[in-house]
């Protein structure tokens, strides 16, 4: 017994060593709801009785778990009643640009402001990683009872349970819940000793002793959340296809009684609780007032929309919901699962006409149990926003064993091994590979890099910044701008300042823009040290363009710091210490092809040329306005701007109009068109006579004009004449 059971053994060893990468990668609160779970476990120590939950008062330690059964809680309190936790407060920071549920974010991952991804193991971090190392026990639980569950289903094929095992132990998202505080964990492995219990039941009929153990386990699953019910409709199936077997009617009524008294006596207190509360058995509904409604029910379009994030939350979406890993990663995943569900329907096609009562009915009943907990997750997800396939974890002894059932049936048998080491591979590189770097420190530089641009200006009086480094391209409207800024500190501060990041268009409307802490949230200003410099990167959306115009200009970012507690900016000054409105950088060029003009309203010329790279196409001058249109013959090395002249018929300039285009000539491609608008200023009346307008395109540094057929880099417009 001891040598069948070796795999497992190892297998256990193995999740522990990588539940704990996963505890140490993700900072303390920075798990699914764990500051919400932690704070319905500290309020429970704190008062020793359960919270009344009140839609109108939102803010609590807790938040919507306040609205969950309180089994978890009850056991962490216990676990914790020893440990200091008046640090608590100062931990729990929360990170007001925190970019929750936002996977494609680049920064502010982390839901409450860290000092130190790796804090001492004192106080509330101590009790933390208590309860983490509590619910890694638990996962632990569950991957056992997997194991066993199905060695008593299939009892001659050791491989497949240790690939149903396997493929629980090294999934990186139950790894990542199993290593948080989350009541999760305890559902889960109640639930999945229930299953074994359940699935014994079917193989061997009615047992008292078991059917009170599996009654009483019931009760304290129901107890620990809602999931725990999802069973209670598949049992009683089994139960009665028990009775119709084997007429053992003692058994039937002795599990059946066990299961509502047990219930009653330990959990219904709970669910009689709700109806007093709020009125309801299951108190979801004020669950879904607490964590907030969909503005309208989800429909089934709506549930298929979203369940692309739903299958990528089942094997790996981490921290607070905005963490992934290798997107090839979920690929393999899908196509694993697929195949998987072909090889489970084939199996059952084969249990259904040789092993209809020892295997299909037991597999049947399985799927049966996945299915509904399938649909409990999309109603409770129709409700709220919660498309997460982890939910699904609870019903990891029917998800595991069927999996491994149908992958082992396309292989015949071969190959688990080699899975298991591959998945439980590639789980280890998670941990150090997509999130401790999400929530990492930045290590300071040395000196500012060759690649960046000296700038100057200087916020309030404790940082400065001396530089920064952006591409001079042009982008689309689906492209990102990346950005880099560099810091140094002037001096420690006991602030948190926020910092923001603007696009601006031509108009100095805002297009896109980036409002987080410094250094992507991972660093505070308070935690910074005098004379240090950082390298702050963001890239920046262009998610707030202007619709009904044409989006072809010059970008410029502005940069700014602002006190979010106190609601006030943080005043700049330059080297002289002068003070500046605003700190206003170039960034490129931003060309969306679908808002440019159609030009039918301008006029044609014959095709004027301008050096080797523009032409004159058309022109319109209503009064003073004049509108020229440009084609591209070649992209121009320089930004250059147009001049727009009148001449008397000496030769004398009397008029002027000089304008650059919107979008500088550098960024300009060949075959494009541009327009530029002009506004014809004369300092005298004209006199009666006849004038010369001339236009052409001049290097406004060195006043070089780009050459014409003139001679002189112009072209004549027009003849104007004054009467």
């Amino acid at each position: 017994m001891r040598a069948k059971r070796q795999p497992l053994h190892v297998l256990l060893v193995f999740y522990a060593v990588l539940g704990l990468a996963y505890a140490w990668a993700t900072p303390p609160f920075e798990a699914s709801d764990e500051l919400w779970h932690f704070g319905m476990v500290e309020t429970l120590r704190e008062t020793r009785t359960l919270p009344v939950q009140d839609p109108n008062n939102r803010e609590t330690l807790y938040r919507q778990e306040g609205s969950q059964p309180p089994l978890y809680y009850i056991l962490s309190a216990l676990l914790i009643a020893p440990f200091d936790l008046s640090d608590a407060d100062s931990l729990r920071v929360y990170n007001p640009h925190a970019k929750v549920g936002i996977p494609a974010a680049e920064d502010n991952k982390n839901i409450v402001l860290h000092d130190t991804p790796h804090p001492p193991l004192e106080k509330t971090v101590l009790a933390v990683y208590t309860l983490r190392l509590f619910s890694l026990l638990l996962g632990g639980v569950t991957v056992w009872a997997v194991y066993e569950t199905a060695r008593t289903l299939f009892p001659h094929h050791p491989a497949l349970a240790l690939v149903a095992a396997g493929v629980t132990a090294f999934n990186p998202m139950f790894l990542f819940i199993a290593a948080s505080v989350n009541n999760d964990n305890l559902v889960t492995a109640l639930n999945s000793v229930v299953l074994l219990l359940f699935v014994r039941t079917l193989r061997a009929g009615f047992d008292t002793r078991r059917s009170l153990l599996l009654a009483f386990l019931l009760a304290l699953a129901t107890l620990s959340k809602l999931s725990g019910l999802v069973l209670v409709p598949v049992i009683v199936a089994g139960a009665f296809w028990l009775l119709a077997m084997h007429r053992d009617v003692r058994g039937f009524l002795t599990l059946g009684v066990a299961m509502a008294v047990l219930w009653a006596g330990l959990a219904g207190w709970w669910y009689a609780r709700n109806l007093t509360l709020y009125g309801e058995l299951f108190g979801t509904a004020m669950m879904v007032a607490v964590a907030g409604a969909r503005p309208e029910p989800a429909s089934l379009v709506t549930l298929l929309g979203e369940f692309e994030g739903f299958r990528i939350a089942y094997w790996g979406l981490f921290g607070t919901v905005n963490v992934l890993t290798f997107a090839w990663f979920y690929s393999v995943m899908d196509i694993l699962t697929v195949l998987a569900v072909i090889g489970m329907l084939w199996e059952l096609r084969y249990a259904w006409r040789h092993e209809r009562y020892t295997l299909f009915v037991p597999m049947t009943l399985l799927l049966a149990l996945l299915l509904l907990g399938f649909v409990s997750v999309a109603a409770w997800t129709a409700q709220t926003y919660a498309s997460q396939g982890r939910l699904l974890f609870p019903f990891a002894a029917a998800t595991g064993t069927l999996l491994a059932w149908g992958w082992l049936a396309l292989t015949r048998g071969r190959g688990g091994r080699i899975f298991v080491g591959a998945l439980g591979t590639f789980a280890l590189v998670v941990p150090f590979a997509s999130i401790a770097p999400r929530y990492a420190a930045p290590q300071p530089l040395a000196a500012l890099p060759d690649s960046a641009q000296p700038v100057y200006a200087r916020y309030g009086d404790f940082v400065e910044l001396v530089g920064y480094d952006t591409p001079d391209t042009r982008y689309a409207p689906s492209d990102q701008l990346p950005v880099t800024l560099y810091w140094r500190v002037l001096r420690q501060t006991d602030r948190d300042y926020s910092l923001y990041v603007h696009l601006l268009d031509d108009e100095g409307q805002v297009a896109g823009r980036v409002d987080t802490f410094p250094l992507g949230g991972r660093l505070r200003t308070s935690a910074w040290q005098t004379g240090v410099l950082y390298a702050d990167r963001y890239v920046i959306p262009f998610d707030e363009l202007r619709t009904g115009r044409e989006n072809r200009f010059a970008l410029r970012l502005q940069v700014h710091w602002w006190d979010y507690a106190a609601r006030k900016s943080v005043p700049i000054a330059d080297a002289d210490s002068a003070p500046l409105e605003a700190v206003v950088l170039r960034g490129g060029a931003l060309v969306d092809p679908v808002s440019a003009p159609n030009f039918s309203d301008i006029p044609r010329l014959e095709p004027v040329r301008f050096g080797d790279s523009i032409r004159l196409i058309g022109a319109l001058r209503q009064e003073d306005a004049l509108t020229l249109l440009w084609e591209t013959v070649a992209t121009p090395n320089d930004s250059l701007t147009v001049f727009a002249q009148v001449l008397d018929e000496g030769g004398a300039l009397v008029g002027q109009g000089d304008a650059p285009p919107t979008l500088p000539t550098r960024y300009w491609r060949t075959g494009e068109r541009y327009v530029t608008r002009h506004t014809l200023a004369y300092p005298n009346a004209l006199a009666a006579g006849a004038y010369r307008l001339i236009v052409g395109w001049y290097h406004p540094e060195t006043f070089a004009r780009l050459a014409t057929a003139s001679g002189d880099g112009t072209y004549t417009l027009e003849i104007l004449r004054v009467e």
